[in-house]
């Protein structure tokens, strides 16, 4: 019988590999992008930015499943309506530029619908919502947010003002 203060350690040490593991794919495909196959072709998609995403989530506020009806015709009608939009979505972060996104979107999007099965579907966009690394982005806007609120006013050391420069919010020169 082993030690239990060993067994304990080789659990931390198998557990703590596998979430650095899960981190390190996490940040290779936030930085690097991905591929994968459809057919014969290869296809990419590259580190999302700020221009692709907004472009993408025009599609993905579009999937909206409603299943809460017993008739299975409804849900054959739910995934009629969420194909189009979902195929967008991944012809969309594969495009990755604004003109070919505008030009070749729907084009695409018809493309993919005929080749790709559902599980590679769910499969392309679980990794495609990973690399918008929302962590880091809600992180640092709410970092920046704080420090543009709480950044003195050089015009004035007595006076706060909001970041547009107009709103007084407090003097110190009434204040005790």
């Amino acid at each position: 019988m082993e030690n239990p203060d060993e067994i304990f350690n080789e659990f931390l040490r198998n557990n703590i590999s596998k979430e650095e593991a899960e981190k390190k794919e996490a940040d290779e495909l936030i930085h690097r992008g991905f591929y994968f196959d459809i057919g014969k072709r290869k296809w990419e998609i590259k580190p999302l930015v700020f221009g692709t995403i907004s472009h993408a989530n025009k599609y993905a506020l579009d999937l909206k499943i409603n299943l809460l009806s017993d008739d299975n015709s409804s849900v054959f009608k739910e995934i009629e309506k969420n194909i189009k939009p979902l195929m967008s979505f991944i012809a969309v972060c594969i495009l990755h530029h604004k003109w070919k996104i505008k030009l070749f979107t729907r084009i695409l999007s018809v493309y993919l619908k005929w080749k790709l099965d559902p599980s590679k579907a769910l499969k392309i966009c679980v990794a495609i919502l990973q690399m918008y690394d929302i962590k880091n982005f809600t992180t640092s806007i709410s970092l920046i947010g704080q420090m543009t609120i709480t950044k003195p006013n050089p015009k004035s050391p007595k006076e706060t003002s909001l970041v547009d420069g107009k709103t007084q919010v407090s003097s110190l020169s009434s204040e005790p």
